[in-house]
């Protein structure tokens, strides 16, 4: 039987001076149901790009993100924009190796409804990081359970960290610094993490040690 590595999170006492930079942000059941879309149609042939507008849009978007990408990798992916006006195309960072998922250094473009302007880019992480879902870091005898990661941009999760969940199979903790408020992100869903539940899982992990 292998063995499970539980995950303490201390976050409520992270002291950081990185402030939320300025992003569109969405409520939580729309930023659900956009890191699901990406999910579902990154993995399709066309990335959303189905019709020649939404292929101008996205030809917008990667010239509007000249010389703003990481050095990585790219995969564009146009969905509607929740306003019900315009699209949302999504500059996907990627790995070069099979089961490589971006985990940060995405880039987001609001683009009118017409493919033709770029209305507003959001810089979604201030660095990259890519993680391979086949890849597990933990010592014999361990499987991880748990992703645990930061995020300096935004009040609240962002849909490329539900994405990239989904594609890792494996529930995430999100602090949204620099407040340190907890957040868990599993099977496309984004619960916000109470205090009382920290400190009732410290507890628990007290009485294993």
């Amino acid at each position: 039987m292998r063995k499970f590595i539980l995950v303490p999170l201390v976050v409520w006492s992270l002291s950081c001076t990185i402030l939320a930079s300025e992003i569109r942000e969405f409520d939580i059941r729309t930023i659900e149901r956009l890191g699901n879309e990406l999910t579902r149609v990154s993995q399709t042939a066309d990335h959303g790009a189905t019709t020649p507008v939404r292929k101008r849009a996205q030809q917008t978007a990667e010239a509007a993100l000249q010389g703003k990408l990481f050095n990585v990798r790219y995969e564009y992916v146009v969905l509607d924009d929740p306003d019900g006006n315009g699209f949302l195309v999504y500059a996907l960072a990627r790995g070069s190796k099979r089961g490589d998922v971006g985990v940060h250094g995405h880039f987001r473009v609001g683009v009118s409804a017409d493919g033709t302007q770029a209305r507003r880019i959001d810089a979604l992480s201030h660095s990259v990081d890519i993680e391979n879902r086949y890849a597990d870091p933990s010592p014999a005898g361990y499987q991880r359970v748990v992703f645990v990661t930061s995020q300096t941009v935004g009040t609240r999760p962002l849909e490329t960290l539900v994405y990239a969940s989904n594609l890792m199979n494996l529930r995430f903790v999100v602090a949204t610094l620099p407040d340190g408020q907890a957040w868990r992100i599993q099977n496309g869903k984004i619960h916000k993490v109470t205090k009382a539940e920290q400190e009732a899982a410290e507890r628990e992990e007290q009485k294993k040690k």
